[in-house]
């Protein structure tokens, strides 16, 4: 009996350890922050909404580039693309941009990078994901080096997309 008492609270013991190591957080790499201005655009044409544009998130992962000795940062972005006109244009252009702006001067700044869609006639919305692209980080802060993305958008298109923000676009004639 006293075997038995002594195996269950092993067990016990063991389970205890077990689900205490399996609760443990771990750090993310990359960090990647998507601010709500940059996650939207609304593209126009001869003052006509034709298509909507969305980064609704990232794939992304850390590596070392053995090629150049460097801690990485491989993004895939996101995209949804949905067709608010009739057009007999089908190819959608625009640019999206990664950006770190605190860390060591090495790592800072922004980069664009260009994206070509096209919707067949009849397809209304689309999701896509982009061409993967390399961000270098430092390896001392990789797990605090955080890295913005979003879509690049003039002047103009960035006060147009803030007036209408958390309006749903929703129509198609």
């Amino acid at each position: 009996m006293s075997k038995m008492i002594f195996a269950f609270l092993m067990t016990l013991v063991l389970s205890s350890c077990l689900l205490h190591t399996s609760e443990r957080s771990y750090k993310q790499c990359p960090i990647i922050t998507i601010k709500r201005a940059d996650a939207r655009l609304i593209q126009l044409a001869n003052y006509q909404d034709n298509y909507e544009i969305e980064l609704t998130g990232v794939e992304a992962f850390c590596y070392y580039d053995q090629r150049v000795k460097q801690e990485k940062a491989r993004i895939v972005p996101i995209f949804k693309i949905r067709k608010l006109r009739n057009t007999d244009e089908s190819d959608v252009h625009f640019s999206w941009f990664t950006e770190t702006i605190k860390g060591p001067p090495a790592y800072l700044g922004k980069k664009s990078y260009f994206v070509e869609v096209s919707l067949q006639e009849d397809e209304r919305e689309k999701e896509v994901k982009g061409k993967f692209v390399d961000v270098k980080i430092p390896k001392e802060e990789m797990y605090e080096f955080e890295i913005f993305a979003g879509l690049e958008m003039s002047k103009k298109e960035r006060e147009y997309n803030q007036k209408i923000f958390d309006v749903d676009l929703g129509y198609l004639e």
